[in-house]
């Protein structure tokens, strides 16, 4: 049979490995939400978790990224309409 090089041969992958990678990857995926969310930074990740497990009625579909963070912008600064206190 044609064999090409330049393709990696595959390898079996015990099941107790695949369980050890994701649960590493869980707790860097924890990790990474935990830093955004000290620093303030939207966590896009966690809101589509949300959205799967509960989906709202009047959305037929998770906000896009970039429609997400504008949508976090414009609820922590406003959208440009404040008046200053000072």
């Amino acid at each position: 049979m044609w064999r090409d090089e330049s393709c990696p041969q595959r390898t079996y992958v015990p099941p107790e490995k695949i369980k050890e990678l994701s649960v590493n990857h869980s707790l860097m995926r924890r990790v990474r939400s935990t830093i955004r969310m000290i620093f303030g930074i939207p966590d896009y990740e966690l809101y589509l978790d949300y959205w799967y497990a509960a989906p709202p009625k009047d959305e037929a579909a998770p906000l896009s990224e970039k429609e997400f963070f504008r949508q976090a912008i414009d609820e922590r600064y406003g959208n440009g309409n404040r008046t200053r206190c000072c």
